[in-house]
């Protein structure tokens, strides 16, 4: 019994560290981040990327310069500062991959007619 509740408590410190690490990460990440991918389309090639945490959750839209937004799905942080993300522009699935350095993310965007480099500015208030 005692041996029971000795592996019970240290799931719990386990647990609890697994999610504070999960939440830091998620810190980092919230907020508005200037993005530019120069290859992308006209239109589409400057924005801003708007990320949050609603109930425990990460969300995220992305807004484009001419006002239009598009809801990002799937929006998460992998070890690394890695984000990951899916969102659908022009009735076409595209994946966003970047990892976070400070205040800086760079990565690929990932569309049907091939890869495009990523990179973003976190906005300060």
């Amino acid at each position: 019994m005692k041996k029971l509740m000795t592996l019970a408590f240290l799931f719990a410190i386990l647990i609890g560290s697994v999610n504070a690490a999960s939440t830091q990460g998620n810190k980092e990440l919230v907020g508005s981040w200037k993005y530019e991918v120069p290859s992308a389309p006209y239109g589409y090639e400057k924005g801003t990327l708007v990320f949050a945490e609603k109930e425990g959750k990460l969300v995220g839209e992305v807004k484009f310069a001419d006002g239009y937004k598009i809801d990002m799905k799937d929006v998460k942080i992998e070890d690394g500062g890695v984000v990951k993300c899916g969102l659908y522009v022009d009735y076409e699935y595209v994946i966003v991959k970047a990892k976070i350095e400070g205040v800086k993310m760079t990565g690929t965007v990932n569309t049907p007619d091939g890869e495009l480099k990523l990179k973003a500015e976190k906005e300060t208030k």
